[in-house]
């Protein structure tokens, strides 16, 4: 799967990574993965990886990075589409007749 890292924690070797198929995040720790320590993640990235599920969570593996700061202002495009979105429609005030 390929996906772009949306947030990470350089001390932890994290991230957060939006995925290609729109569907739910992933979830990456350098330590639970065999990607290793260089593995070293920035918003932005183009990666490549394998996906495993846990009790509904996605998790990355086996990461790569493909291409350094492809998309790095994709938190802030994501951000302000999420701020623009339109609200839900307030259901319908019902009255009495008669």
């Amino acid at each position: 799967m390929l996906g772009v890292v949306v947030w990470c924690d350089a001390a932890a070797v994290g991230a957060v990574i939006w995925c290609d198929d729109h569907a739910q995040l992933a979830y990456f720790k350098a330590c639970e993965s065999r990607s290793g320590p260089q593995t070293r993640l920035h918003v932005g990235d183009l990666v490549q990886f394998s996906v495993r599920e846990r009790s509904g969570v996605r998790f990355a593996r086996d990461l790569r990075i493909l291409a350094k700061d492809v998309m790095p202002r994709l938190p802030e495009a994501l951000h302000a589409a999420a701020a623009q979105a339109v609200p839900a429609r307030a259901a319908p005030r019902l009255r009495s007749v008669g």
